[in-house]
């Protein structure tokens, strides 16, 4: 008597059949790849492989040497904070004021003072006063 469960490889179509055997096939080729190179076949490392920790130590290497580099051309200490009265130390700060001075007009057109609280009869108060009286 012939077995009729579709799940018997025996009962699928060749095709059927010969597709998942192709799949199966690829994936443990790319399991030995993946353990030959250390790489997926995606290009990226496979996670602790020797690949993996070579390009890391690489990339910390070069890391630390524009590390060094920077800290001396871009008037930054190794550390990252700013060496007084460099050229980077300044623009750094002419920008944080500009900014600053564009927060602060922001503040001027939302209703709000600069400590956060509302300026009496601005629209925000109004509209923060009707919600709260809705909560209630």
């Amino acid at each position: 008597m012939a077995d009729s469960n579709p799940a018997n490889f025996a009962n699928r179509p060749t095709e059927e059949v010969r597709a998942i055997a192709s799949k199966g096939g690829k994936a443990a080729h790319e399991k030995a790849v993946e353990r030959e190179t250390g790489r997926r076949t995606d290009g990226t490392f496979v996670p602790g492989s020797d690949a993996a920790k070579e390009a890391g130590r690489k990339g910390g290497v070069i890391a630390q040497e524009h590390a060094h580099e920077q800290a001396h051309d871009s008037g930054r200490r190794e550390d990252g904070t700013f060496k007084p009265g460099s050229e980077a130390a300044k623009e750094a700060g002419r920008k944080g004021g500009i900014i600053a001075q564009e927060h602060a007009h922001e503040a001027e057109d939302n209703g709000r003072r600069e400590d956060g609280t509302f300026k009496p009869g601005s629209e925000a108060a109004k509209e923060a006063g009707h919600k709260g009286g809705l909560a209630h």
